[in-house]
């Protein structure tokens, strides 16, 4: 298999380790190759997001592994052009903001986006405290119509897949439409609809009962 030329690993590394996770490679040698540049440029990612995409709660890094690679596209270019991640009491958005920020092309982004939707999905550990998914199962009824009764998602009206998510993910994303820390971005007309079924969906205190339903539903 052809190599990459040593100086052009560096930069590129570099540059994607700088986005944590989420950049790649921009060399159009052939499939092949593809899949090696943005398995060798999510190696500097794993701090964050873990060698399989589990994520971490820790460091406030979600699952990457089960998201569909349109999501992943879209979500990069909102946090890049800050229609995601540029409201000020956003912490974690603001920092993913300044990473994606640092990406150079559409192919590197083509690339590591594929590496990502390629790993298989994994199971993750509830963290909620004391929830009662069974409760959380009634307020799902709305998110449904969009997300689907399994949680599975509806490329067509950008609804992305969110059953097996992370329970505390869910629960701090619900927050922030809630609060409109996210969907109020001018032109964020998705955002937008997300924000107002947060706020009729869901009172505050059966948040993390519908989180912890949405984690465990099979998609």
């Amino acid at each position: 298999m052809t190599q990459m030329p040593r100086n052009h690993v560096g930069v590129a590394l570099t540059s994607v380790a700088l986005a944590c996770g989420l950049l790649g490679a921009g060399c159009a040698r052939g499939e092949a190759h593809t899949d090696l540049v943005g398995e060798q440029l999510y190696a500097a990612c794993e701090h964050c997001h873990g060698v399989g995409g589990e994520g971490k709660v820790e460091l406030s890094a979600p699952k990457l592994a089960g998201l569909p690679a349109w999501y992943l596209t879209r979500q990069l270019q909102r946090f890049k052009d800050g229609t995601r991640g540029k409201h000020p009491d956003d912490e974690k958005g603001l920092r993913m903001r300044a990473m994606a920020r640092q990406m150079m092309s559409d192919r590197e982004v083509e690339a590591v986006v594929a590496y990502v939707a390629a790993m298989p999905d994994v199971e993750v550990i509830p963290t909620l405290p004391a929830p009662d998914p069974a409760a959380g199962g009634a307020d799902y009824a709305a998110c449904a119509v969009c997300h689907g009764e399994k949680g599975e998602g509806n490329e067509s009206i950008m609804a992305p897949r969110i059953a097996r998510l992370n329970d505390w993910y869910v629960a701090s994303q619900i927050r922030k439409y809630r609060e409109g820390i996210r969907g109020g971005a001018e032109g964020d007309d998705v955002g937008a609809t997300m924000r107002e079924m947060a706020n009729k969906a869901v009172a505050p205190e059966r948040i993390d009962n519908l989180a912890a339903y949405i984690q465990r539903l099979p998609g």
